[in-house]
């Protein structure tokens, strides 16, 4: 793909708009940046080649006449000035879409509403304890854009992607594919679960029957769309045998290559506990054996594993109450996972910008594991009012208010739990901030319990 004078725009300067526009600047692209934000909210914005053109403030409907457009992942391909861009002959595309150009190498992509940060970190620790030189990024980490401008560095590419990054592609196709599960998500964005599955089976509309697509078999809106796949499918449950793929039973994790050949891994590591967990180290084994790893190198890095951080992530022991930082959580099926993990009583907090999602599922756990519900951010009514009548629910206005507010609900014994059910960005920059918030507020609380002991 020649760029060189191409007249092109890049909608969104967050990491991955940044990003691309250096990639394409340095191929001579002429690039004009489009952001909603002014330009004193844009971070970063001093790592942007010196002479390119930015709009701030943008409409989202005025822009000039552009051969390629090439759209950031939290922008909705809705807006009116893309659609126009497309409708005069403009070639609209996601990062993921061009930096897959520019490269030869084999990729490994994985998606799914839950679980895919932690199988990609897995898959990606796997892949260094076998030397293997895999790129690791996408909607995690590096930028799929950043990682090619060095592409004789690596030997192939482990990528997660989110629905709003397949929306945008056009001729990617990996060779390794994994969808994970499908749940209630981003309804702020999609019509429905239909739209929204349809958005995440794209990873592997490009993909050939030489080509692998890893799915859960136990997933009902997945095995719905897995007529659409025309690559070798590898299925992973926990709920029965599979002929190709591997499925979980007495503990083990039962790996079968659909050739007679048959192998066992152990999933011992309390950081990789609950059933969720299970699903996401099956991917990886599945996705390890296809990429020939060896059987001593999975079971090891599997072993070894540390949980990452705002994932169910213990923070503190405050006079024997477990404060848990969860921000990761930011859609009802997330928080069902969390709550599962807990048999004492759970103070919970909730809140942040909605999702569109309906909060009902919920309701069976939080009466059956939930003393109180703290509700915070534009979504606490909506919230509140899906659980009145079901547990406590009392409304707080900032973090530090919640923490404080569980503090002085907690026992010796009950938890306390951040896991939002909701994005982060009506107060904070993403979920990690939103998490950092918490475990700030948890250890100045556990300070000041200490000092109180002197």
């Amino acid at each position: 793909m020649d760029l060189k004078g191409m007249h092109t725009a890049v909608i969104g300067m967050g990491r991955t708009g940044i990003a691309t526009t250096g990639f394409l600047v340095k191929r001579g692209a002429d690039v004009t940046c489009f952001d909603q934000k002014p330009l004193r909210d844009l971070h970063g914005i001093d790592r942007i080649p010196e002479g390119t053109r930015i709009v701030d403030g943008w409409d989202g409907v005025t822009m000039g006449d552009y051969g390629l457009v090439v759209v950031s992942p939290g922008v909705p391909m809705s807006l009116g000035g893309i659609g126009a861009a497309s409708g005069r002959g403009a070639e609209v595309i996601s990062e993921i879409e061009l930096a897959s150009r520019f490269t030869r190498k084999r990729i490994v992509a994985i998606t799914g509403t839950n679980g895919k940060t932690t199988t990609v970190t897995l898959l990606g620790q796997v892949l260094d304890n076998a030397g293997i030189r895999a790129g690791v990024g996408g909607n995690i980490g590096i930028p799929f854009v950043q990682l090619v401008q060095d592409d004789d560095r690596y030997e192939l590419y482990l990528l997660e992607l989110s629905s709003y990054q397949l929306e945008g592609i056009v001729h990617f196709s990996p060779w390794i594919a994994g969808l994970l599960n499908i749940t209630d998500d981003h309804l702020d964005r999609y019509a429905g679960i239909g739209e929204y599955a349809r958005a995440k089976f794209r990873i592997f509309m490009n993909q050939s029957a030489d080509d692998y697509a890893v799915i859960n078999a136990d997933d009902r809106n997945i095995v719905k769309g897995k007529r659409s796949i025309t690559s070798k499918p590898y299925c992973f449950t926990t709920g029965r045998r599979t002929r190709r793929g591997a499925y979980y039973r007495d503990g083990l994790i039962v790996y079968i290559d659909g050739c007679g050949g048959r192998t066992t891994f152990s999933v011992d590591n309390p950081s990789l506990g609950g059933m969720h967990n299970v699903q996401n180290v099956m991917t990886c084994v599945i996705m390890a054996k296809l990429l020939n790893v060896p059987d001593e190198v999975i079971q090891t890095t599997i072993r070894g594993y540390k949980g990452l951080p705002h994932r169910i992530e213990f923070v503190a022991d405050i006079d024997g109450v477990g404060y848990y930082d969860d921000s990761k959580a930011t859609n009802v099926d997330a928080v069902a996972v969390a709550l599962k993990s807990f048999s004492a009583p759970v103070i919970l907090i909730m809140g942040g910008r909605d999702k569109g999602g309906d909060y009902g599922p919920l309701s069976r756990l939080i009466k059956e594991k939930v003393k109180r519900v703290l509700v915070m951010g534009e979504a606490k009514e909506r919230i509140a009012g899906a659980f009145r009548g079901v547990a406590d629910v009392v409304p707080v206005d900032s973090m530090e208010s919640a923490v404080s507010s569980a503090h002085g609900a907690a026992v010796k014994g009950d938890i306390v739990l951040l896991s939002p059910a909701c994005s982060s960005f009506d107060m904070f920059s993403d979920y990690g901030q939103r998490g950092d918030v918490f475990r700030s507020a948890v250890m100045k609380l556990k300070r000041g319990a200490a000092n109180e002991g002197i």
